[in-house]
């Protein structure tokens, strides 16, 4: 008997639009996901705000991103992040800035939100911001910083990229670099050494 192929179609996690046709039939597809299944709605719709927004649909982003904040769900934090980023390149930083600072009031826990975040602010020129919000995500992470070590960083992919973006953070914002600033460095090194 041959076996079945599946296709990958818009709305799989799989699918990668690569037209603004696409990237629409992927929203939509989204959307509707959202709708159907009440327990993921938040982060369909925050996916496909995202795609939306990337196909020049921004009003249709916005209601989306602002139904799924109102709706909440597991991706609270990262949505702050995602929405904020929206707003961002929309050239509304004050509304993006308050959002973030929301997410902080939230108090998250979760790695993804840290590194969301603090992207955005350092892509926007918040540098001092996206290493304080780096910064308290290694806290949150891993409790006392000065415990940290190269080990830490090596084995956990999460920490790893916190700290490799609150590097950044932290150059960009000319700050002199402390020891985590110095253990991810000689490991960024190590790495592209090998």
């Amino acid at each position: 008997m041959p076996r079945r192929t599946s296709r990958i179609a818009p709305g799989d996690i799989e699918y990668l639009p690569t037209s603004t046709t696409e990237q629409l039939a992927h929203a939509d597809a989204l959307r509707r996901r959202g709708e159907a299944h009440p327990d993921r709605r938040a982060q369909c719709y925050a996916e496909a705000a995202e795609y939306y927004a990337a196909a020049g649909h921004n009003e249709t982003a916005e209601e989306l991103f602002r139904t799924a904040l109102e709706d909440g769900g597991h991706v609270a934090g990262s949505l702050h992040g995602f929405y904020a980023e929206f707003l961002f390149t929309q050239h509304r930083p004050d509304e993006a800035l308050a959002l973030i600072e929301t997410a902080r009031k939230q108090r998250p826990d979760d790695p993804d939100v840290f590194v969301i975040i603090g992207e955005t602010l350092d892509e926007h020129g918040h540098h001092e911001q996206a290493a304080r919000w780096l910064t308290t995500g290694l806290v949150r992470y891993y409790g006392d910083l000065t415990e940290i070590t190269t080990d830490d960083l090596e084995d956990d992919p999460d920490g790893r990229i916190m700290a490799a973006d609150r590097l950044r953070a932290r150059r960009n914002a000319e700050l002199a670099p402390d020891h985590i600033d110095n253990l991810i460095a000689a490991l960024i090194e190590n790495t592209n050494e090998a």
